[in-house]
């Protein structure tokens, strides 16, 4: 699992740089401090995939990278795109997925005890990974709506 992560981590990041760089509508430093907001998130798997839970608070880092970081990036990419005619849609969508994410991010750490997801009881684990879904599906809607709108 740990090349898995290290992996898709490289993959998001390679692919939440191209997409946002391929937005020619928005200046030159924009774009390069969106990229660099977005890619903080992909930092995070990097890094949950190099420090397991042996090295909890590294890997803590890391998670908070991966899932917390989106509620400030999707803000800052959501009003930036809203700028561009053709983004305006899916920037008024992050705008929303940003508050989302916040809000899973309080589920999770409201939900999540260490002793019961040890155990397997509870629902920390499974609100963690509905959050870790729905920030990785916004980056996949930003890599696909950039993909076909530089196609077509």
């Amino acid at each position: 699992m740990n090349t898995a992560f290290v992996v898709s981590g490289l993959l998001l990041l390679v692919g939440v740089t191209g997409a946002v760089q391929s937005i020619r509508q928005v200046g030159a430093v924009a774009r390069r401090t969106c990229s660099a907001l977005l890619a903080l998130s992909p930092l995070g798997v990097i890094l949950d995939g190099i420090f397991t839970l042996e090295s909890m608070p590294l890997h803590s880092v890391g998670f908070f990278l991966a899932a917390a970081t989106p509620v400030l990036s999707f803000l800052v990419a959501g009003l930036l795109l809203r700028r561009v005619p053709r983004w305006r849609r899916f920037g008024d969508w992050l705008l929303l997925g940003s508050p989302l994410t916040l809000a899973l991010l309080v589920l999770f750490f409201t939900t999540f005890n260490p002793t019961t997801s040890g155990a397997g009881r509870g629902v920390g684990g499974l609100v963690q990974r509905v959050l870790i879904v729905e920030v990785h599906a916004w980056f996949v809607a930003l890599g696909w709506l950039a993909f076909s709108r530089s196609s077509g």
